[in-house]
């Protein structure tokens, strides 16, 4: 068969053109819906698939650091961090009843209840154990939530014998919380940490509450790679470690000591303050009732604030020994110079003033009156030395100022206003002008320590683990109150007043002090003060040659005795027995 190749029929040219046309029209969308898309996802949609592709490839860390750690002098952990844990439910995810798991966590957590640990009473355990139970069930009953807090402060070991049941729709979230090794020892000087208003962590008074700053743990962020594989390139900021002055060993012995003291002359409070004399270094402070920092939320707010440098009270005798200092170093006594002005009471504007156990001595010299404590001696001293003097010297001492910035709560009374004729005499015993305990330490540390006043000082470091860099602290040496000479003299008187004082009963026969009773009125709501109720102190140092220490001791309304000589002296040589062998 033959075939016929001129005989097919060609196409039409329009039809050709037509065909060219849409082939053409063809390509030309395809390139607008490519460059389309592209324009689509390159500027449009690239943002967002920048961020997605980073997703792949980064994750953001969010680090927070421990928060500093507070030590003793010596080295021993005052105040640490300890890493427990938040107990919490998924209820949409228990395969288990409520009973079956109440059943078999029941008393595990019931261990962590400070509490029933501490109740010594079979009843008492028994109602704790039924509130607790109680509680537990409330929350295994709540069944229309993702998420439940069971409870916190899970320790490791508890931790680990609850995911050792494997109970489903169970879990832990980590946190660091404070650990106080030494129990509530100096409590009234580390303060605590809680929240503020935001839930953030915040320190409160104490240490913990003027160096929050410097004790708060720092967040970091940080973005890593996911490729690292398991490299953590952030870095967890700690805060920084604080180093107290205070020694572990004479914090125990003065916290221990005051406590039975307390409960052996019936006083309502205390305190006990230890200070190295020529650096202002406090070895110690001790002030009961005290409080426990890791249950701070259990006591009454009132606990809180230390009293030795917020609360104020008159010294009383102790104060003596300023007047006789500020007279023999503005030369207007000596130690040997007698009253003429000491058979009988004094008349003051309508006032009748009398010495604390209405026995007068005439012709007594001033080293005679400060062992007797007499107030119209002292009465005497202050005329002698005139208003202005009297007053200027006080201001010198440091009354009316704030004492240290290493406490919160460290406040002062104001620098008294009115200075009238009464007020002039009763201040010059200690009656009628208001310090706190740490201000009177202050300032009859001078004596001690040769007329030269230094800074009462807490904090002995500062450090920064992250770097290794300490702040050491420095003495501060704020002022010569009175001359080395007339600190000398006053410290002889001082020695006979310890030696043939109200109280010599309890003088040491083994060292040589320097020491003062006081004696105060407590005042009334009336603004007068309560006749059967009194502060007794003793302040003194030892050993007065070579002072090694400066300690005050002061018992607020002992009810066996009104008298320091009878309370607050042998409360100060039964701690000062241990310290002079520790000083040794």
């Amino acid at each position: 068969m033959r075939t016929d190749f001129n005989s097919r029929k060609k196409p039409k040219p329009a039809q050709s053109l037509l065909r060219a046309h849409i082939v053409i029209g063809i390509i030309f969308l395809s390139f607008l819906i490519v460059e389309f898309r592209l324009f689509y996802w390159q500027i449009i949609k690239g943002n967002s698939l920048e961020a997605e592709a980073t997703k792949q490839y980064q994750k953001l860390i969010i680090n927070t650091g421990k928060r500093g750690s507070i030590y003793t002098s010596d080295g021993h952990l005052l105040v640490g961090n300890e890493k427990v844990y938040r107990l919490f439910a998924e209820p949409h995810l228990y395969t288990e009843s409520k009973e079956k798991i109440h059943k078999q966590i029941f008393d595990l957590l019931l261990e962590l209840d400070t509490d029933f640990k501490e109740a010594t009473e079979e009843a008492a355990k028994k109602e704790i154990e039924e509130n607790f139970s109680l509680f537990l069930e409330n929350k295994l009953a709540i069944r229309d939530k993702k998420w439940v807090g069971i409870i916190s402060g899970v320790t490791e070991k508890t931790k680990d014998e609850i995911e050792n049941l494997k109970i489903e729709g169970f879990g832990f979230d980590p946190y660091f919380q404070r650990l106080y090794p030494e129990a509530s020892m100096a409590a009234h000087v580390t303060g605590f940490v809680g929240k503020d208003e935001e839930g953030e962590t915040l320190g409160y008074f104490g240490i913990e509450g003027s160096l929050n700053k410097e004790l708060s743990a720092k967040i970091n962020k940080e973005i890593t790679s996911n490729f690292s594989f398991g490299e953590d390139l952030s870095k967890k900021i700690n805060g920084r470690d604080v180093t107290l002055t205070i020694r572990r060993d004479i914090q125990f012995l003065i916290e221990n000591e005051l406590k039975k003291s307390i409960e052996k002359y019936g006083a309502s409070s205390g305190e006990v303050i230890v200070m190295e004399p020529d650096t202002g270094k406090i070895l110690g402070l001790a002030a009961y009732p005290n409080y426990d920092q890791k249950n701070f939320y259990e006591f009454p707010t009132d606990f809180y604030k230390n009293p030795s440098v917020s609360n104020f009270y008159e010294p009383g005798s102790t104060f003596k020994v300023l007047t006789v200092s500020i007279g023999i170093d503005s030369g207007a006594i000596t130690p040997e110079t007698k009253c003429d002005n000491c058979s009988e009471s004094r008349k003051i504007s309508k006032y009748t003033i009398k010495n604390w156990n209405d026995v007068y001595h005439p012709d007594i010299n001033m080293t005679e009156a400060l062992a007797k404590s007499d107030n119209t001696a002292m009465i005497f001293v202050r005329e002698k030395i005139g208003d202005k003097t009297f007053i200027d010297y006080i201001k010198k001492f440091g009354f009316g100022q704030k004492i240290t910035n290493d406490i919160q709560e460290d406040t002062s009374p104001s620098f008294p206003e009115k200075w009238g004729e009464v007020e002039l005499a009763t201040r010059s015993f200690g009656q009628g002008i208001s310090a706190t305990s740490l201000q009177v330490i202050r300032a009859i540390n001078t004596i001690a320590n040769q007329g030269l006043m230094v800074q009462p000082q807490f904090i002995q470091k500062v450090s920064d683990r992250e770097t290794h860099q300490e702040i050491i602290t420095e003495t501060i040496e704020l002022d010569q109150i009175i001359s080395k000479e007339t600190a000398e003299e006053v410290t002889k008187m001082m020695i006979e007043s310890a030696s043939h004082g109200e109280a010599q009963w309890i003088a040491s026969k083994d060292y040589l002090v320097a020491g003062k009773t006081g004696t105060s009125q407590v005042n009334n709501e009336d603004g007068g003060y309560d006749d059967e109720k009194t502060i007794a102190s003793f302040i003194g140092f030892a050993p007065a040659d070579n002072p090694q220490f400066i300690m005050l001791t002061k018992l607020n309304e002992p009810t066996t005795s009104p008298w320091a000589a009878e309370t607050a002296a042998p409360l100060w040589y039964k701690i000062a027995d241990k310290l002079i062998l520790m000083f040794e």
